[in-house]
């Protein structure tokens, strides 16, 4: 089992593009005790716009996976749909992520779909299903929480 807290920052640049910056840490659960398995760093792009009520989006990313033996560069490319249900939020994407350096080990293709909820303007909570292959193989259950500002 693992565990991952990240923390991201999103800004608007204009009415169809967002950047983001952000790190997350991976630690594995073995015997009560937890290690630190890997570090992220990652900086994104999103382009975004609306049609026929749903939102279809392109994520880019280039980040930085530094773990005890090693540090590489990767990136990532994750193509999605948002779709409004009644009062909550659906998402589905389909995440690429390669390390730029391939001989790192870093290849993996990820299907994700997640529901969210507005409890206020500016607070939303949300869950999300992750089914990760490739030179990692996951199925992870994420549960998040957007503050607004």
């Amino acid at each position: 089992d693992q565990n991952n807290y990240s923390l991201s920052v999103k800004e608007s640049i204009n009415k169809n593009f967002v950047g983001d910056l952000g790190i997350s840490q991976t630690s594995n659960r073995t015997a009560g005790s937890d290690t630190l398995a890997s570090t992220r760093t990652e900086a994104g792009l999103t382009g975004s716009t609306s049609l026929l009520g749903v939102a279809p989006y392109v994520r880019t990313a280039l980040g930085q996976k530094f773990t005890s033996s090693t540090n590489f560069t990767y990136y990532s490319v994750e193509p999605g749909v948002s779709v409004p249900v009644g009062p909550l939020t659906a998402k589905v994407g389909y995440r690429f992520r390669n390390a730029v350096d391939t001989s790192n080990n870093d290849t993996t293709r990820t299907w994700r779909a997640g529901l969210s909820y507005d409890v206020t303007a500016k607070d939303t909570i949300g869950v999300r299903y992750d089914k990760m292959r490739g030179d990692t193989n996951q199925n992870i259950i994420a549960v998040n929480y957007t503050r607004g500002f």
